[in-house]
């Protein structure tokens, strides 16, 4: 019988694998005491191996493993996570039978696979672990927290390796670093293409209703600088699957997203989102389920663009990018904690709070749900004072800008 205070579906049916070759239950989950790494194990030693035993063995007896602390300390402060929320109301994920060691099979109905640190961004509220672009810029500032290479891969052989546990596949999770600069997005990419079986799938595309689609979903977490690598178009590729799902990271367009996120133009943006929105159309992600070309934004929440998310809705709106409000994801940044709202002084947390309840009830009801899941968090730690809890958050500002450049005060209008 089913823990529904403590089960999760992704540790039976999900692969998830960080660019340095680290596998945890999903991309949001702690370490283990004892790492796994697909550099010193197979796939199907690594899915089974004692520690994710032990956490499968543990969500049936009802008990919490530390690994999920996020989503079950997410669940305390404000009942929800995306383990409620997200993960176990996939209706496409089955549970699969266990055995008396709690061990499953590897034939994965969903993979997250993060091939490499490869990224052409370089957002402030990164690092090189995730993005091969910080490399540099970390040397000169924190030179002690760098590693010897400057592009991570989760394993030389991870697309072959890879290969034999896709039989079951439904859909595919990529991200990075940015996928759409990986080569090995796109030999799986290719291969999923070539190998799998067509069926036919009702779609608003053509003229045709129904059309013969490739049957697995694609989603993606993209910050959508490209839409063509070497030789290879993506939207014509796309358009042979089931269902492609893009996930547009954007925090702000003009000088904030191009402070939040260095890397980000606004110019190379509008122009790659009006060659997208011949083919996708915009919804939410409750409704990203189904068949189809579809699109939504994540905008992370930080001390630098909190100020600004009603602008950045209101720009979407007018320029026609989205039709409400609920097709921007919102999330907020809890690391580096130099930029987490939850840093903030007990007089800045107030004035962010009455800025959101200001304005917030003109949009959707999912949009108001997750701003008070921001406002939640941002409350769930408690200053001893009306000064900055970390002494570290100026600095790190200043840190940044003297390799990014900017100046945080012409995007924010918190003291620092």
């Amino acid at each position: 019988m089913i823990k529904e205070d403590t089960f999760c579906i992704l540790p039976y049916v999900h692969l998830y694998t960080e660019p340095k070759g680290e596998m945890k239950p999903c991309c949001i989950a702690g370490g283990f005491d004892e790492p796994i790494n697909l550099n010193t194990m197979t796939i199907k030693d690594a899915f089974n191996s004692p520690q994710m035993k032990q956490l499968r063995k543990d969500m049936e007896e009802g008990k919490r493993n530390k690994v999920c602390d996020v989503c079950y300390k997410r669940e305390d402060t404000t009942g929800h996570s995306p383990r409620i929320d997200v993960f176990n109301t996939n209706p496409s994920w089955k549970k699969p039978e266990l055995t008396e060691d709690y061990s499953v099979p590897t034939d994965f109905q969903h993979i997250d696979i993060r091939f490499s640190n490869l990224c052409n961004f370089k957002c402030r509220m990164c690092n090189h672990d995730f993005s091969s672009n910080w490399y540099e810029d970390m040397k000169k500032i924190r030179p002690q927290n760098v590693r010897e290479t400057k592009v991570l891969k989760a394993t030389p052989t991870i697309v072959e390796d890879l290969i034999p546990h896709l039989s079951k596949v439904k859909s595919f999770y990529f991200a990075g670093g940015e996928p759409l600069i990986m080569p090995e997005h796109y030999k799986v990419l290719k291969y999923l293409h070539n190998n799998f079986t067509k069926r036919k799938f009702y779609t608003h595309e053509s003229t045709d209703p129904f059309m013969e689609k490739v049957d697995i979903s694609i989603h993606y977490n993209t910050n959508l600088s490209i839409l063509r690598f070497e030789k290879t178009n993506l939207i014509p590729i796309w358009k042979d699957f089931k269902q492609i799902f893009l996930s547009i990271s954007c925090d702000g367009v003009g000088i904030v997203g191009e402070y939040q996120r260095t890397g980000f133009d606004t110019v190379v943006f509008e122009e790659n989102l009006k060659e997208i929105k011949k083919h996708f159309r915009p919804t939410n992600i409750q409704a990203s389920e189904g068949h189809g070309l579809k699109y939504n934004f994540q905008y992370t929440t930080t001390i630098m663009n909190v100020y600004h998310i009603f602008d950045f809705i209101d720009y979407m709106m007018d320029n026609e990018h989205i039709t409400e409000s609920s097709q921007i994801d919102f999330y907020y940044a809890w690391s580096p904690l130099e930029v987490a709202l939850s840093n903030l002084p007990q007089s800045e947390k107030l004035k962010i709070e009455n800025f959101i309840s200001k304005h917030k009830e003109r949009y959707h009801l999912k949009t108001q749900s997750e701003l008070n899941s921001m406002i939640d968090f941002m409350n769930s730690y408690t200053t001893q004072n009306d000064e900055w809890t970390n002494d570290n958050t100026k600095h790190y500002i200043r840190q940044i800008e003297s390799v990014h450049g900017g100046k945080f005060e012409e995007i924010s209008p918190i003291k620092l």
